[in-house]
C-alpha cells in the first residue's frame, strides 16, 4: 500500500458533480469493505486509509462518505477528505494523472474521461431534481375559498347567529363584538357542507384570501345529536382547512399600521376583531399557542415600538404569555410587556376600560 502523498485542495473538495455517476456500494467492495451502517446522506465503514496516517489497520467503522457531496471523515482521527482523494492514496496514485485515475476507479471506466461533461449532466441533474422536489413539495391550494369568497359577498347573518357572537354556547362571559363588526369582517354562516352550522371568519393576507377558521354554533351536545355517527371525542369548536399552514400568517396583519406605537398579540380571530372593535387596531392573532419563525418575521415587518401579550385568563394562558414573552425577549428590543386578563376571561369578554387599564405602557 502507498504512503501517497497526493496534494488535496480544499475547493476540490465537493465532489457532488461526480457523486451522483457513482455506485458506492460497488466502489466501497472494490476496495474490500462493506457498509456498516447508514444515516441520511451518510455511510459508515472502516477507514481505507487509516493504516497510511496512523500506522495501524482501523479497530471500529467510524469512517464517513456524503453519497452526496463526495466529502469523508475519519472520525476517529478527525481527518476530513473526499473519495476521489481518498481511492488516490490507497490505490498509490500520484503525479499529473491521478485525479483522472481516481475517477476513473470511481466510475468502473477505462479510457478517457470528460469531467466537464460530468459536471455538466450533473448539473442539469441536479436542476432536474430541484424542479421534481418543488413540485412535490409545493403547497396544495386550499380546496373551496372560491366558496369562502362567495359567501362573503352574499353573507347570511340572521340576529340568532349574531347573538352567538355576544354569547357563545357553554361561555360564562358575553364576547361583546358588535353586529358592525361582524360585518366589517365579512363573516357568515356556512349552512351546506363539512362547514355545516358553522360561522366562517376568512383570513386574508396582503389582500389575498389564504384561509378561514369555522366556528361551531351548536355547541357540543347538540353536534353530537346532529351527528349521529360521531361521538364527543369527534368534535371540535373550531376548524381549519385540512391544508391551512396558521404557522405562516398572523390574523388582522392587513389592518396594522407599519411601525406602530404598540402592537397587540392574542390568540384568535375574534379577540383581533373586539380589540378593533374598541380602538386598538394594531392587533394580530397568532392562531393558536405558538409563535412560529415565520410570525416572527411578520412581527419584524410591522417593526412595532412596543408590544403587548394579551392571552386567556387561565393557567394555559399563563403559559402560552411566558412563553412567547422568552421568544420574543431573544429578539425584540422594544418595550414588551405581559397583560394578564381576569381569571376566568379572554380579552374578548373585556370592555374597553378593562383593556385600556391592561395596554397602558
Amino acid at each position: 500500500m502507498s504512503t501517497g502523498t497526493i496534494e488535496e485542495r480544499q475547493k476540490a473538495k465537493d465532489i457532488s458533480w461526480l457523486m451522483p455517476s457513482i455506485d458506492i456500494e460497488q466502489v466501497l467492495a472494490r476496495l474490500g469493505l462493506e457498509i456498516h451502517s447508514r444515516a441520511g446522506d451518510e455511510v459508515m465503514t472502516f477507514c481505507p486509509d487509516h493504516k497510511i496516517f496512523t500506522g495501524r489497520q482501523p479497530s471500529h467503522p467510524k469512517w464517513g462518505v456524503n453519497t452526496t457531496t463526495g466529502k469523508t471523515q475519519c472520525l476517529t482521527e478527525g481527518r476530513g477528505s473526499n473519495l476521489v482523494y481518498t481511492v488516490c492514496r490507497v490505490l498509490g496514485y500520484e503525479g499529473d494523472g491521478a485525479i483522472e485515475k481516481g475517477i476513473r476507479f470511481l466510475l468502473g471506466v477505462e479510457g478517457d474521461i470528460d469531467i466537464g461533461k460530468l459536471k455538466i449532466d450533473a448539473l442539469i441533474n441536479a436542476h432536474t431534481r430541484l424542479q421534481t422536489h418543488a413540485e412535490m413539495t409545493k403547497k396544495p391550494e386550499i380546496s373551496g375559498l372560491e366558496d369562502i369568497e362567495k359567501g362573503m359577498e352574499t353573507r347570511n347573518i340572521t340576529e340568532d347567529v349574531y347573538r352567538f357572537f355576544m354569547h357563545p354556547p357553554d361561555k360564562r362571559y358575553p364576547t361583546n363584538i358588535r353586529r358592525e363588526t361582524v360585518d366589517r369582517y365579512k363573516i357568515f354562516l356556512r349552512t351546506w357542507g363539512q362547514y355545516t352550522n358553522r360561522i366562517i371568519i376568512p383570513f386574508p393576507h396582503k389582500g389575498k384570501l389564504v384561509g378561514f377558521c369555522a366556528i361551531d354554533i351548536l355547541g357540543k351536545s347538540a353536534w353530537v345529536l346532529s351527528h349521529p355517527l360521531k361521538t364527543e371525542k369527534d368534535y371540535k369548536k373550531v376548524l381549519y382547512p385540512s391544508n391551512f399552514r396558521s404557522d405562516n400568517y398572523l390574523f388582522g396583519i392587513d389592518d396594522c399600521e407599519k411601525c406602530p406605537d404598540s402592537l397587540v398579540l392574542v390568540e384568535g380571530a375574534r379577540e383581533v376583531m373586539k380589540l378593533s372593535q374598541e380602538g386598538f387596531r394594531n392587533t394580530v392573532g397568532i392562531l393558536g399557542a405558538y409563535l412560529s419563525d415565520e410570525k416572527m418575521k411578520l412581527i419584524t415587518e410591522i417593526s412595532p415600538k412596543h408590544i403587548f401579550l394579551m392571552f386567556d385568563g387561565d393557567r394555559a394562558g399563563i403559559e402560552i404569555t411566558d412563553r412567547i414573552h422568552d421568544k420574543l425577549a431573544r429578539l425584540f428590543k422594544g418595550h414588551l410587556k405581559k397583560c394578564f386578563v381576569p381569571i376566568g376571561k379572554d380579552p374578548k369578554n373585556l370592555e374597553k376600560a378593562e383593556l385600556e387599564k391592561l395596554l397602558r405602557k
